[in-house]
């Protein structure tokens, strides 16, 4: 079942806005629930940080000018 619709998801990429796509039918075939007992953050003794205050330091390099123009907007 899962090649016809793969192939299906293959045609549906053409579209403007595909209904599904080839990497969605992927994930699919695969169990995406955390399961009852699973490790958590707290147990694995992480402390999960937001994106916002890491983020602008990853597309620094993207900025006009480079990461160490002082001038340019963040």
């Amino acid at each position: 079942m899962v090649p016809k619709i793969k192939l299906a998801a293959f045609f549906a990429e053409f579209l403007p806005t595909p209904p599904i796509t080839r990497d969605q039918v992927d994930l699919m075939t695969h169990d995406n629930v955390v399961r009852q007992g699973a490790q958590t953050f707290a147990t694995l003794d992480i402390e999960p940080t937001a994106v916002e205050p890491i983020l602008p330091t990853y597309l620094d390099r993207y900025r006009h000018g480079g990461r160490y123009n002082q001038h340019a907007p963040t």
